[in-house]
């Protein structure tokens, strides 16, 4: 028969529903009725509307329904769709119900509109300001922060200095003066350190940092190298310059 949606296993004796006849025989006393089909075609004029409606970068208001470990789902009225974890906000979210609540309602960006397979995405973050437009008056050149290590790699650690933005410590600014081979022998992840901005570059969304007061080991240069390798394992994307380069500039360190 098809239910109406939200009414479940309601007893629907005495209840008025419309239907379509879809079987007449036996001057009446054989009738087959469908209810399911109105639904499908309501669904389907439903969606003609919202295709012809909505279009993917469209910032619309919708309201969380539930709420997983990758995200958030949203019912924005015709469609519901997920907000991953990582559209949440431009800071790191590691748990979804500290930013979002069932029943909340937010205003997000439609980023997939897949009709086909009936996905949709969207970006609360892309709502927001970019901090990195303002980073080079927040965080200038000289100047000392308090940040918190929000990931550690062999190379360096990234320290979170709020508002989204990150700097990268390098593995050579954490030895005071001697050489470390992980980042990890130095800090932890969740430590709060003090931090000098050595160098910023907001178009790269880059900023490199030193530990407030100590003693640094290795150049800019190579801490640009690494981080750009970082970069491409990351994005897969080739790393700049030559393979001969890459493999000159890594003898070059391991010599001295």
């Amino acid at each position: 028969m098809g239910l109406p949606r939200g009414r479940g296993a309601e007893d629907p004796v005495g209840r008025h529903s419309s239907f379509r006849i879809m079987q007449f025989e036996e001057k009446g006393r054989n009738i087959v009725v469908s209810g399911r089909i109105l639904l499908e075609e309501e669904e389907a004029r439903k969606r003609e509307e919202s295709m012809a409606t909505l279009s993917e970068g469209m910032v619309v208001r919708g309201k969380v329904t539930s709420i997983r470990d990758f995200g958030a789902f949203v019912d924005i009225g015709p469609i519901e769709g997920l907000l991953p974890v990582s559209e949440i906000g431009w800071e790191r979210v590691e748990n979804v119900s500290d930013a979002l609540a069932v029943g909340q309602e937010v205003e997000v960006a439609i980023t997939r509109l897949d009709w086909a397979k009936k996905r949709f995405t969207f970006s609360l973050r892309n709502t927001l300001a970019d901090p990195w437009e303002t980073a080079a008056d927040r965080f200038p050149a000289g100047s000392r922060h308090m940040g918190k290590v929000a990931r550690v790699t062999a190379f360096g650690a990234f320290v979170s200095l709020g508002g989204g933005v990150d700097g990268l410590l390098h593995v050579s600014k954490l030895g005071g003066g001697k050489r470390l081979k992980s980042a990890g022998e130095a800090v932890r992840v969740g430590q709060s350190v003090e931090v000098k901005v050595d160098s910023l570059d907001p178009a790269q969304r880059r900023i490199a940092l030193s530990l407030a007061g100590a003693e640094t080991a290795g150049s800019g240069e190579e801490e640009a190298d690494d981080y750009r390798n970082y970069l491409s394992s990351s994005t897969g994307t080739p790393p700049l310059g030559s393979l001969g380069e890459a493999l000159k500039a890594k003898l070059s360190r391991e010599r001295k």
